[in-house]
Protein backbone atom coordinates (compact mmCIF):
# COMPACT_ATOMS: atom_id res chain seq x y z
CA UNK A 1 0.00 0.00 0.00
CA UNK A 2 2.64 2.37 0.65
CA UNK A 3 4.48 1.95 -3.12
CA UNK A 4 0.53 2.42 -4.43
CA UNK A 5 0.48 5.83 -2.18
CA UNK A 6 3.76 6.55 -3.37
CA UNK A 7 3.10 6.22 -7.19
CA UNK A 8 -0.63 8.31 -6.73
CA UNK A 9 1.20 11.02 -5.46
CA UNK A 10 3.98 11.20 -7.85
CA UNK A 11 1.28 10.92 -10.65
CA UNK A 12 -1.10 13.81 -9.04
CA UNK A 13 2.24 15.60 -9.16
CA UNK A 14 3.10 15.26 -12.62
CA UNK A 15 -0.58 16.30 -13.58
CA UNK A 16 0.05 19.24 -12.13
CA UNK A 17 3.16 19.86 -13.66
CA UNK A 18 2.02 19.14 -17.23
CA UNK A 19 -1.26 21.36 -16.56
CA UNK A 20 1.09 24.18 -15.02
CA UNK A 21 2.98 23.82 -18.48
CA UNK A 22 -0.51 23.62 -20.61
CA UNK A 23 -0.82 27.21 -19.70
CA UNK A 24 1.91 28.33 -20.86
CA UNK A 25 0.55 27.78 -24.35
CA UNK A 26 -3.24 29.07 -23.47
CA UNK A 27 -3.99 32.86 -24.57
CA UNK A 28 -7.22 32.99 -22.67
CA UNK A 29 -6.02 33.53 -19.21
CA UNK A 30 -3.05 36.13 -20.45
CA UNK A 31 -3.40 40.18 -19.36
CA UNK A 32 -6.14 42.34 -20.75
CA UNK A 33 -7.33 41.50 -23.84
CA UNK A 34 -8.99 42.99 -26.89
CA UNK A 35 -9.54 42.25 -30.77
CA UNK A 36 -8.30 45.00 -32.68
CA UNK A 37 -8.42 45.39 -36.24
CA UNK A 38 -6.83 48.16 -38.83
CA UNK A 39 -7.05 48.41 -43.13
CA UNK A 40 -3.83 48.34 -44.66
CA UNK A 41 -4.18 49.10 -48.37
CA UNK A 42 -7.05 46.51 -49.69
CA UNK A 43 -5.89 43.91 -46.68
CA UNK A 44 -8.70 44.10 -43.55
CA UNK A 45 -5.96 42.74 -40.73
CA UNK A 46 -6.82 41.99 -37.55
CA UNK A 47 -4.95 41.26 -34.04
CA UNK A 48 -4.86 40.70 -30.31
CA UNK A 49 -3.34 43.88 -27.88
CA UNK A 50 -2.56 42.10 -24.60
CA UNK A 51 -2.18 44.53 -21.35
CA UNK A 52 -0.52 43.92 -18.34
CA UNK A 53 -3.08 44.50 -15.37
CA UNK A 54 -2.22 47.43 -13.61
CA UNK A 55 0.77 48.82 -15.86
CA UNK A 56 0.23 52.26 -16.96
CA UNK A 57 1.69 53.15 -20.28
CA UNK A 58 3.33 49.76 -20.69
CA UNK A 59 6.06 49.56 -23.10
CA UNK A 60 4.13 47.47 -26.04
CA UNK A 61 5.86 44.73 -28.03
CA UNK A 62 5.05 43.84 -31.95
CA UNK A 63 5.47 40.26 -32.70
CA UNK A 64 6.64 39.61 -36.57
CA UNK A 65 6.22 36.57 -37.84
CA UNK A 66 8.82 34.77 -40.01
CA UNK A 67 7.67 32.73 -43.25
CA UNK A 68 4.92 31.06 -43.77
CA UNK A 69 0.60 30.93 -43.18
CA UNK A 70 0.84 32.31 -39.65
CA UNK A 71 -1.82 33.20 -37.60
CA UNK A 72 -1.49 35.82 -34.52
CA UNK A 73 -0.17 33.33 -32.21
CA UNK A 74 1.83 31.06 -34.75
CA UNK A 75 -0.44 28.18 -33.73
CA UNK A 76 0.41 28.94 -30.20
CA UNK A 77 4.05 28.77 -30.44
CA UNK A 78 4.30 32.01 -29.01
CA UNK A 79 2.44 31.92 -26.25
CA UNK A 80 4.78 30.82 -23.57
CA UNK A 81 7.27 33.87 -25.11
CA UNK A 82 3.95 36.29 -24.58
CA UNK A 83 3.08 34.77 -21.05
CA UNK A 84 6.52 35.91 -20.10
CA UNK A 85 6.47 39.08 -21.15
CA UNK A 86 3.29 40.01 -20.00
CA UNK A 87 4.19 38.98 -16.70
CA UNK A 88 7.13 41.83 -16.67
CA UNK A 89 4.91 44.14 -17.64
CA UNK A 90 5.45 44.57 -21.45
CA UNK A 91 2.13 44.58 -23.70
CA UNK A 92 2.21 42.33 -26.43
CA UNK A 93 0.56 42.84 -30.21
CA UNK A 94 0.09 40.50 -32.54
CA UNK A 95 -1.46 39.99 -35.72
CA UNK A 96 -3.11 37.77 -38.14
CA UNK A 97 -1.00 37.58 -41.87
CA UNK A 98 -3.55 38.35 -44.71
CA UNK A 99 -5.48 35.86 -45.77
CA UNK A 100 -5.15 33.68 -42.21
CA UNK A 101 -7.31 33.76 -39.56
CA UNK A 102 -9.42 36.69 -39.40
CA UNK A 103 -7.05 38.73 -41.56
CA UNK A 104 -8.42 39.57 -45.04
CA UNK A 105 -5.51 39.33 -47.90
CA UNK A 106 -3.33 37.15 -49.41
CA UNK A 107 0.11 36.92 -47.40
CA UNK A 108 1.97 34.78 -50.63
CA UNK A 109 0.93 38.62 -52.96
CA UNK A 110 3.56 39.90 -50.68
CA UNK A 111 6.66 41.71 -51.04
CA UNK A 112 9.38 42.09 -47.92
CA UNK A 113 8.95 45.90 -48.74
CA UNK A 114 5.01 45.79 -48.32
CA UNK A 115 5.24 43.07 -45.03
CA UNK A 116 7.15 46.36 -43.49
CA UNK A 117 5.15 48.83 -44.68
CA UNK A 118 2.56 46.68 -42.84
CA UNK A 119 4.45 46.34 -39.46
CA UNK A 120 5.19 50.02 -39.47
CA UNK A 121 1.53 50.86 -40.20
CA UNK A 122 0.90 48.44 -37.18
CA UNK A 123 3.21 50.09 -34.62
CA UNK A 124 1.85 53.61 -36.09
CA UNK A 125 -1.38 52.69 -35.37
CA UNK A 126 -1.10 51.13 -32.09
CA UNK A 127 0.23 54.41 -31.00
CA UNK A 128 -3.15 56.03 -31.34
CA UNK A 129 -4.60 53.42 -28.67
CA UNK A 130 -5.80 55.43 -25.37
CA UNK A 131 -3.11 53.09 -23.35
CA UNK A 132 -0.55 53.50 -24.96
CA UNK A 133 0.00 57.19 -26.21
CA UNK A 134 2.72 57.52 -23.67
CA UNK A 135 4.42 54.17 -24.51
CA UNK A 136 8.03 52.82 -25.97
CA UNK A 137 7.01 50.69 -28.93
CA UNK A 138 9.19 48.25 -31.05
CA UNK A 139 9.56 45.39 -32.57
CA UNK A 140 10.21 41.62 -31.63
CA UNK A 141 10.84 39.16 -35.04
CA UNK A 142 11.57 36.08 -36.19
CA UNK A 143 13.36 34.45 -39.06
CA UNK A 144 12.24 36.23 -41.92
CA UNK A 145 11.39 39.51 -40.31
CA UNK A 146 15.17 39.79 -40.63
CA UNK A 147 14.51 41.34 -43.67
CA UNK A 148 11.09 43.60 -42.29
CA UNK A 149 12.37 45.17 -39.08
CA UNK A 150 15.09 47.38 -39.94
CA UNK A 151 12.50 48.93 -42.82
CA UNK A 152 9.94 48.90 -40.29
CA UNK A 153 11.82 50.47 -37.83
CA UNK A 154 12.66 53.63 -39.56
CA UNK A 155 9.51 54.22 -41.10
CA UNK A 156 7.93 54.15 -37.99
CA UNK A 157 10.56 55.46 -35.75
CA UNK A 158 10.65 52.77 -33.69
CA UNK A 159 12.03 52.69 -29.65
CA UNK A 160 13.47 49.23 -30.10
CA UNK A 161 14.26 46.06 -32.39
CA UNK A 162 14.79 42.39 -31.29
CA UNK A 163 15.64 39.70 -33.89
CA UNK A 164 15.54 35.93 -32.95
CA UNK A 165 17.24 33.76 -35.21
CA UNK A 166 16.66 36.34 -38.33
CA UNK A 167 17.34 36.00 -41.62
CA UNK A 168 18.35 39.09 -43.67
CA UNK A 169 17.93 37.65 -47.23
CA UNK A 170 14.89 36.13 -47.98
CA UNK A 171 16.07 35.36 -51.58
CA UNK A 172 19.17 32.62 -49.86
CA UNK A 173 16.46 31.71 -47.39
CA UNK A 174 14.16 30.32 -49.84
CA UNK A 175 17.09 28.76 -52.13
CA UNK A 176 18.50 27.20 -48.54
CA UNK A 177 15.35 25.60 -47.74
CA UNK A 178 14.69 24.36 -51.39
CA UNK A 179 18.68 22.59 -50.90
CA UNK A 180 17.64 20.78 -47.43
CA UNK A 181 14.03 19.47 -48.79
CA UNK A 182 15.79 18.00 -52.04
CA UNK A 183 18.63 16.60 -49.81
CA UNK A 184 16.33 15.37 -47.33
CA UNK A 185 14.25 13.24 -50.49
CA UNK A 186 17.69 11.99 -51.82
CA UNK A 187 18.03 13.65 -54.96
CA UNK A 188 21.61 14.05 -56.59
CA UNK A 189 23.91 16.69 -56.05
CA UNK A 190 23.19 17.61 -59.77
CA UNK A 191 19.82 17.72 -59.61
CA UNK A 192 19.96 20.05 -56.38
CA UNK A 193 22.29 22.32 -58.19
CA UNK A 194 19.77 22.63 -61.24
CA UNK A 195 16.60 23.43 -58.98
CA UNK A 196 18.78 26.35 -57.36
CA UNK A 197 19.87 27.57 -60.48
CA UNK A 198 16.03 27.42 -61.73
CA UNK A 199 14.92 29.39 -58.82
CA UNK A 200 16.92 31.84 -58.65
CA UNK A 201 16.49 32.67 -62.03
CA UNK A 202 12.44 32.17 -61.30
CA UNK A 203 13.15 34.90 -58.21
CA UNK A 204 14.97 37.57 -60.38
CA UNK A 205 11.89 37.34 -63.11
CA UNK A 206 9.76 38.55 -59.88
CA UNK A 207 11.32 40.40 -57.70
CA UNK A 208 13.45 42.93 -58.42
CA UNK A 209 12.50 45.72 -56.05
CA UNK A 210 15.26 47.92 -53.81
CA UNK A 211 14.77 45.54 -50.73
CA UNK A 212 15.30 42.34 -53.08
CA UNK A 213 18.92 43.81 -53.07
CA UNK A 214 19.75 44.65 -50.02
CA UNK A 215 22.53 42.78 -48.16
CA UNK A 216 23.20 41.80 -44.60
CA UNK A 217 25.88 44.77 -44.27
CA UNK A 218 22.76 47.16 -45.51
CA UNK A 219 20.60 45.71 -42.86
CA UNK A 220 23.38 46.40 -40.20
CA UNK A 221 24.00 49.81 -41.26
CA UNK A 222 20.43 50.10 -40.82
CA UNK A 223 20.46 49.08 -36.61
CA UNK A 224 23.74 50.79 -36.28
CA UNK A 225 21.53 53.97 -36.35
CA UNK A 226 19.30 52.67 -33.40
CA UNK A 227 21.74 51.06 -31.89
CA UNK A 228 21.25 53.16 -28.48
CA UNK A 229 17.71 51.79 -28.72
CA UNK A 230 18.39 48.47 -29.43
CA UNK A 231 17.06 45.14 -27.01
CA UNK A 232 19.09 42.12 -26.81
CA UNK A 233 17.55 39.07 -25.84
CA UNK A 234 19.46 36.94 -23.65
CA UNK A 235 17.48 34.92 -21.23
CA UNK A 236 15.29 38.12 -19.89
CA UNK A 237 13.88 40.71 -22.06
CA UNK A 238 14.81 43.82 -20.98
CA UNK A 239 14.41 47.40 -22.34
CA UNK A 240 16.83 50.10 -21.27
CA UNK A 241 16.04 53.12 -19.36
Amino acid sequence: MTLLKYLSVALLLLAVAIAIRLLNFDASSIGQQRTLRFEHLDDSLAGTLILPPGKVSPTVVLLVHGDGAQDRWSEGGYLPLVNFLVSQGFAVFSWDKPGVGESRGNWLAQTMAGRADEAAAMLINLRREPELKNSQAGFLGFSQAGWVVPSASEQARADFAVLVGPAINWKEQGTYYLRQRLLLEGASMQAIAAASAQDTADFDRQFRGPLGKRKLSHAKTVFCTMWCRLCVMSGIFRIPA
